[in-house]
This record gives C-alpha cells, structure tokens and sequence, in this order.
C-alpha cells in the first residue's frame, strides 16, 4: 500500500473534473500526497492508501465508468478508506428527497464497498456543450442552465477528509 491518496472520478462535460480538482488541491493544502485521474486511467490501486471517487448524476445514477471501476477494484477498495461524491444538478433545492435521490445514484457501488462518506454537491449545465441528445432530455425536463456548484461546501468536505484518510 501507498502513500497517496487516488482523487478519481468519471465526467461527461468536465463539472465533475472540476470539483474533482478541487478535492485534489484542498487535500494537497491538508499536506496530502493527491494523485488525481479519471478512472479509466486507472489500472492498479497498490500506490494508494485511500480512494475518493465521483461521479455526476446522469438519468439517476452514476456513469458506468465510475460503477465499472468498483466492480474492478472492489476487493482492493474493501481495504482502504473509501469516500464518495456526487455532482448534479438534482440536488440544487437541498430538500431531504433531493439529497435522498442524490445518495440514491450510489446505491449500486454502496452495497460494493461502503464508504467513509460521501459528499453531494449540485452541478454545472452549460447548454451549448452538451449532445444532441442531451440538449433534447434538458428541455424536457426544463433544467435551467448554470454554474450552480458551490466550491466552497466542496473544499469543507474534502478538509473534512483528510482527517478521515490521513495516516494514524
């Protein structure tokens, strides 16, 4: 085992990058080794002692990418310190159903490997970045478009991390 800490993460437009750059760069203040990477650039888990993985919320759930790296690497994952975040624009209101909905994305890669914790945070919606598909979906539902991420909240809960991460 490691001594870096591996802040991974799957993304459709970057707003999930972004917030995972955030995490890397709080945890990095903290005096933490931070490898941060997409999880398809990730093969092996020996060099980390602990993993911190996101994902937007896409139609409910989570990418398959960020799904598909538990399954991998459960085993490895079951013997380090686990965190989770969501990011999406489903939880903009902060009602207890929004946020309920929000946990609820994770709940296939939760029954994998149970986390130390997870962090939910709302979203980005830049309309002209997205699919032809995805610009069809967003009007049906009338999502209104924005930045709504809240660096801030992201860079509490990473603080709060590194405790739970850092080396006894």
């Amino acid at each position: 085992m490691g001594d870096t800490i591996l802040v991974a993460y799957a993304t459709r437009y970057g707003s999930t990058a972004e917030v995972a750059e955030v995490v890397s760069d709080e945890l990095r203040k903290s005096g933490a080794t931070v490898d941060l990477r997409r999880v398809d650039e990730v093969d092996d888990l020996t060099p980390y002692r602990a993993v911190i993985l996101g994902s937007p919320i896409y139609m409910g759930k989570w990418l398959p990418e960020a799904q598909v790296f538990v399954e991998r690497h459960q085993k490895r994952l079951r013997d380090m310190p686990v965190a989770y975040f969501a990011v999406g624009l489903t939880v903009m209101s902060g009602t207890p159903d929004a946020i309920m909905r929000a946990e609820a994305s994770m709940g296939q890669v939760r029954m994998l490997v149970n986390p130390i914790d997870i962090g939910i945070f709302p979203g980005r919606l830049e309309s002209s970045r997205l699919s032809v598909t995805d610009r069809a979906i967003i009007k049906l539902i009338r999502a209104e478009a924005g930045d709504f991420r809240d660096l801030e909240a992201v860079r509490a809960w990473a603080r709060t991390l590194h405790s739970k991460v850092a080396r006894p």
